[in-house]
């Protein structure tokens, strides 16, 4: 039986539910860590909801990892998931 991939998404969407995904993550290689990853960038991402994007809701869920997409995923166990959720945002507001 072949691994299960699981994957973090960003996503900042608009009131009307149109939006973009800001960063992505994976590949994990069990749900619960999936899911712990996705609970910490949501618990950053509450305080500041509304300066983040003005306009848009910013969220972190889990997800399926994409493998044929792999190459716009960042690897979640080389990296802080804060810093790189800082510079996604960054990205996208400047």
């Amino acid at each position: 039986m072949a691994p299960a991939h699981y994957g973090v998404h960003v996503e900042a969407r608009r009131s009307d539910n149109t939006g973009h995904t800001l960063l992505r993550l994976g590949p994990y290689f069990q749900t619960w860590l999936a899911s712990r990853d996705a609970d910490r960038l949501n618990i950053q991402l509450e305080g500041r909801a509304a300066t983040v994007l003005p306009g848009f809701t910013v969220t972190a869920k889990a997800a399926p990892f994409h493998v044929s997409e792999h190459e716009s995923y960042a690897d979640p166990y080389d990296a802080d998931i804060a810093a790189l959720l800082a510079d996604a945002i960054a990205g996208v507001s400047a």
